[in-house]
């Protein structure tokens, strides 16, 4: 491209890549919600300032994320945690494990691709059959056989297979949104109409999915808005413990940014998450504790205190659970 350029070449490039746009652009257009918001010289930018501009708010409120899981993590002895899994594995997926949620609590779960991060969820959303172990759901034993099953223990779980297994790209947002809760009801007993339209509202709103038109065909949204969407879909049948798998790959940095707020807010609020990303830096934003997984066996957990850095949870990874 660079040689293109210097032959006289004209380029627009667009990318989620913030690195690759300042190594190789010479201006930036920055564009928020279909509007502009400005055209600025690559070099007289700064990254901080590009963010702020593509999210439309400060960045003082996203840094805030990086002390709140410290802040918020309180003293839990005594509480039942709201899911527990004893000993839960799949033959063939994943070795049996241990793992508490607590309300209010999020739990990342950290490893490379193949670790097993997907299937410890899978097991919890009941999307997988375990084999051995057991879950409680409020300190009592649950039988989740289905996703179905865990959604009626207040479970959602939100793929890490955006168009394969999220979305229905030829329904509109408001029949993707309503999906889960109407599947839950019955497909005999359709949700009332003004019911419905209140919810997509609501949600359209608390989001800020754009376009803001519930009849709008969701595979023509950007990634991040379909993104949106789900956690909307899912948000919708009040769950009280939200498994989200890998909720902001693919997405531009300012959807990414609201999307790690929002998780952040649940927990604030009492829901209990366990939130995976393939960006550590991300895990460890928002995690009040990291579950480590290596060939699908779960090696460590810690807590994310204020010495926890990306390169202490690489180390547990690399080693297998073992203190570098």
């Amino acid at each position: 491209m660079r040689r293109l350029r210097d032959e006289g070449v004209a380029i627009l490039f667009v990318s989620h890549f913030l690195e690759q746009v300042y190594a190789i652009s010479d201006r930036m257009t920055v564009l928020r919600n279909g509007r502009l918001v400005g055209e600025y010289r690559t070099a007289e930018l700064g990254r901080l300032e590009l963010v702020s501009k593509m999210i439309g708010t400060s960045l003082e409120a996203l840094s805030e994320l990086d002390e709140s899981p410290k802040r918020a993590a309180a003293d839990r002895d005594g509480t039942t945690p709201f899911v527990q899994a004893v000993g839960l594995g799949r033959k063939g997926s994943i070795q049996p494990f241990d793992l508490d949620v607590f309300p209010g609590e999020v739990v990342g779960l950290a490893g490379l691709l193949g670790s097993g991060r997907t299937e410890l969820a899978r097991l919890l959303a009941g999307a997988d059959h375990a084999d051995t172990g057991q879950t409680r759901i409020a300190g009592a034993v649950a039988r989740l056989r289905s996703p179905r099953a865990a959604m009626r223990q207040r479970i959602a779980f939100s793929s890490e297979h955006r168009k394969a297994e999220g979305i229905v790209g030829d329904l509109t947002i408001r029949e993707n949104i309503i999906l889960g809760l109407q599947a839950d009801r019955g497909w005999a007993r359709r949700l009332p109409r003004r019911q419905v339209d209140e919810l997509v509202e609501k949600y359209i709103a608390a989001l800020a999915i754009r376009p803001a038109n519930p009849d709008a065909l969701i595979k023509n949204l950007s990634g991040g808005n379909q993104q949106k969407v789900l956690l909307a879909r899912w948000l919708a049948t009040a769950p009280k413990l939200l498994i989200l798998d890998e909720p902001t790959r693919g997405i531009d940095v300012g959807a990414k940014a609201e999307i790690q707020k929002l998780v952040a807010e649940l927990a604030n609020d009492g829901m209990s998450v366990v939130f995976i990303s393939a960006e550590l830096e991300e895990v460890l934003r928002l995690s009040h504790r990291i579950a480590v997984l290596r060939d699908r066996v779960k090696v460590a957990e810690i807590p994310n205190d204020d010495d926890v850095t990306v390169e202490d949870v690489v180390g547990l990874i690399a080693s297998g659970g073992s203190p570098s």
